[in-house]
């Protein structure tokens, strides 16, 4: 899988060279009725792969560069009931990384697929005794693909981690850490792992208005092949974050912290935190907190006299190659409305595949979003407001917000119109210096499509391979930019 870092040129674009066609392809329908999950593998070799789960069976779809069905095959994958963890494109091949019971043992297995799915490889990962709890691993994946990280909580101070390199079949990481003091299931806020097999976590203590003043974040590092863990405190002290999270740069080996912060109240914000380094000179480093602007009130709410934005969380923080980052903010809300009987229901999702719920009672927006990108010296450079209006319900928000496409010399912002069958597909495109444009890209009216751009995978510079899910009915939809 290859990945493309947003280049910041002294140059402005213009929008006359900026914006081009597209070309959009569409395969046919296959039923999801008997699937519990599916995974876009991506381009592997010369075909685009599909994987499918249908609970003890497998299967890959083989589709040409046009989404033409070539074939569909079967794929056998060891023990009665096997546990996907992640389908990983390895550019000419793919894998299958999963967990299965064998007699008093449970084993983490890498299986090594063709594109035409024939079996090349099986790798053991790991193999643990019964009271090992292999099946409740989460997963993280470094940017590259090539490492793996699977973690596991038990109690409140506990975690199991094993770390994979895929490219040197070699384990980085097998452990159980423990924690005293601390209260993960309360305290974790996200983890990452970057492409040399560093895994970190970020905690969050004393995040109330009340105990404010002994606020911190914690952030927790395990180096490759060894088993002590670096711990970095980070003080922020006199605010309570609605939102904190940790990212990793790994074009210049450093991670940084980006959060929002008001004096009080978690769902409102007065400005955004940073910091960024590399993880050994973490320490004593001075966080950088800056307040929104009154232009930047004006254009989220039309008043410059505004004092903080509402219910708005971090999205995602996209790095430049001199290590400064864009920062992006979105306003999310979700809302769980409790039945006739008192109770809310509740919803589920499998993977890639949400199977609804017939009660319909949780209300999902997502709208406007705010960029902010700053210099190396922490100043802001610029910033944007991207309008968007989009409202559902009962599918989990899993329509909604927007897929960052990366290019050398621009972002785009891709995302649904409105939440409905006919729709308008439309991007933000964003040049290096902050000058910018909406179009559309294409319409859904008529087309029966229902596109989940959440799930999307970037599958060369130009190219954009979409999930659509309407009913019980997937296709994928190819977005050409070049043409």
């Amino acid at each position: 899988m290859k990945y493309f870092s947003l280049c910041f040129f002294s140059l402005f674009l213009l929008f006359g060279n900026m914006i081009s066609g597209q070309e959009v392809t569409v395969s046919s329908d296959l039923s999801l009725r008997s699937k519990l999950a599916y995974d876009i593998v991506g381009r592997v070799d010369e075909s685009l792969i599909l994987y499918q789960n249908e609970s003890k069976d497998q299967s890959i779809i083989i589709y040409d560069n046009n989404l033409v069905q070539q074939s569909e095959r079967q794929i056998n994958l060891f023990g009665k009931r096997p546990e996907v963890y992640e389908v990983v494109n390895l550019d000419t091949a793919f894998a299958v990384i999963y967990g299965f019971h064998e007699k008093k043992t449970e084993n983490v297995q890498m299986d090594i697929f063709s594109a035409t799915a024939e079996l090349i490889d099986s790798i053991t990962i790991a193999t643990k005794d019964k009271d090992w709890s292999g099946f409740n691993f989460e997963t993280v994946m470094s940017q590259d693909e090539r490492v793996i990280a699977f973690y596991d909580f038990k109690g409140r101070d506990e975690m199991q981690l094993l770390v994979y390199d895929l490219d040197l079949d070699s384990v980085l990481h097998n452990n159980i850490y423990f924690f005293k003091g601390s209260n993960l299931y309360n305290d974790l806020l996200n983890v990452d792992l970057s492409n040399e097999g560093d895994f970190y976590m970020l905690t969050e203590i004393n995040n109330s208005k009340s105990q404010k003043n002994n606020h911190e974040a914690v952030i927790f590092h395990f180096l490759p092949f060894f088993e002590e863990i670096q711990q970095i405190n980070i003080p922020l002290c006199g605010v309570v974050c609605g939102d904190l999270m940790l990212s990793v740069d790994n074009t210049n080996r450093q991670i940084g912290i980006v959060g929002l912060y008001h004096d009080k109240k978690y769902s409102e914000s007065t400005g955004f935190l940073w910091i960024a380094e590399a993880p050994q000179n973490f320490n004593n480093l001075d966080v950088t907190y800056t307040p929104f602007s009154k232009d930047l009130y004006f254009e989220v709410y039309g008043n410059r006299n505004e004092k903080h934005l509402e219910d708005f969380a971090v999205a995602e923080v996209i790095w430049k190659n001199n290590g400064s980052p864009i920062l992006t903010f979105e306003m999310q809300v979700d809302i769980a409305r409790r039945s006739a009987g008192g109770f809310v229901t509740n919803q589920s999702s499998s993977r890639n595949y949400n199977g609804g719920n017939n009660g319909g009672w949780s209300d999902h927006y997502r709208e406007d979003v705010v960029i902010i990108s700053l210099s190396k010296a922490n100043k802001v450079e610029w910033h944007k407001v991207f309008y968007k209006r989009q409202f559902s319900q009962n599918d989990e928000g899993v329509f909604s917000s927007f897929y960052s496409f990366l290019t050398p010399s621009r972002l785009r912002l891709i995302y649904n119109d409105e939440i409905k069958s006919s729709n308008t597909v439309s991007e933000y495109v964003l040049d290096p210096v902050g000058n910018y444009k909406r179009t559309s890209v294409l319409s859904t009216e008529y087309q029966n499509l229902k596109l989940r751009f959440q799930d999307a995978t970037q599958i060369s510079s130009t190219e954009l391979l979409v999930p659509s899910q309407k009913n019980y009915d997937l296709s994928l939809v190819k977005i050409d930019f070049s043409k």
